[in-house]
Order: structure tokens, then sequence, then C-alpha cells
């Protein structure tokens, strides 16, 4: 939650953040921060997103602008139909044989469709895949506009300077569980 602003979000976890005296922040992003002390991620950590004891989020986009997956968000904005874009959109993934994992978003009003690699890639060829798919799919079904496609993860080819790049949200969320949401489904 945004001390400033009130809105919740997402940011890397630092042992240092808003400790007066080390913390640097809002003037110093926490990429270029020289007091950085994120937790590392272990099995206790998962286990507590799992449990719902916080929610955890990644930043797929590596150092060397590689990234290990590519993620496209399909949300159900403004009363559209996400769920047709979406069965569409793997549909072409099938076609092509390229693996896709849907997850259901957390709200229930869109989805993730994910694509994992056995080793890193580069982040401009991954969203060029993402893009090259959309736009078959949209070829193939010219009658869908895929009005609910959001955007691709990783957002950038590149890493922005000082930052870490576009965070999204890890599956399986506890809350949003109860409800059938964030899982991945067929």
């Amino acid at each position: 939650m945004s001390k400033k602003t009130g809105i919740p979000g997402y940011g890397p976890e630092c042992r240092n953040k808003f400790v007066a005296g080390v913390c640097g922040l809002p003037a110093i992003k926490c990429g270029q921060c020289t007091n950085q002390a994120f937790v590392p991620v272990d099995d206790a950590v998962i286990r507590a997103h799992l449990e719902g004891k916080h929610v955890m989020g990644v930043y797929p986009l590596l150092k060397d602008e590689t990234c290990w997956f590519l993620a496209v968000d399909f949300d159900g904005k403004d009363g559209r139909s996400w769920t047709e874009d979406v069965v569409a959109f793997t549909k072409t993934c099938r076609r092509g044989g390229v693996p896709a994992a849907v997850e259901r978003s957390r709200s229930g009003e869109g989805a993730h469709v994910w694509f994992f690699f056995t080793s890193p890639v580069k982040a401009s060829s991954a969203r060029k895949m993402g893009c090259f798919l959309l736009t078959d799919t949209m070829h193939r079904r010219h009658e869908l506009r895929m009005e609910s496609y959001d955007r691709l993860f990783p957002s950038q080819d590149t890493m922005p300077k000082g930052g870490f790049g576009n965070l999204i949200a890890l599956p399986l969320q506890y809350g949003p569980r109860q409800s059938g949401n964030s899982v991945f489904v067929d």
C-alpha cells in the first residue's frame, strides 16, 4: 500500500524499505539503491504466498534482458468477453505447437496465458513470439478483435534504467483460489 496515495501495489520486498536513514524512497529507485536487502525466495516465502499471508510477484525481465517466461494478459474490461479471445488464442498456440498454460485471473474477469522456456531467451524474441501469436489469431478469426488483450509480460525488451521492468503477480494466490481464480484452467 502506497503511503502517499493509499493505492495497493506491488514492489520488491526489501528489509530496508522505508527504514529512516537507510531507504531513499521515493527519491532513489529500489534498482539504484546501494542499501538493497531484498528478501530471498525460499520454501517459507512460497508457502506464505500459497497460504495467503502475502502475494508474490515476479519481474520477468532479467538484467541481461532475457526472460524465463512470457505471459499474455487478457482482461474483461468494460464487459468485454475475454473468454472467446483466450480460447481463440490458445487454439492458435496449439495449432503452432506452442505449449501454453492458461491461468484464470484473481478477479475471475480475465486470464494470463503463460509460456515457459527451458532456458532464458531474449525478451525481444519472447515478445515477438507473443505478438506473432496474437496477430495470427486475429488473422484466423477476424471476427474476434482481441479487445480483451491488455499487454505482455515482460512489458519491455530492454531493462529500464534504475528499474526492474513490470511485475506480474504469481498464480495460486490463496484468497482468489477459494473462488476458483488465480488457478490454471483447461
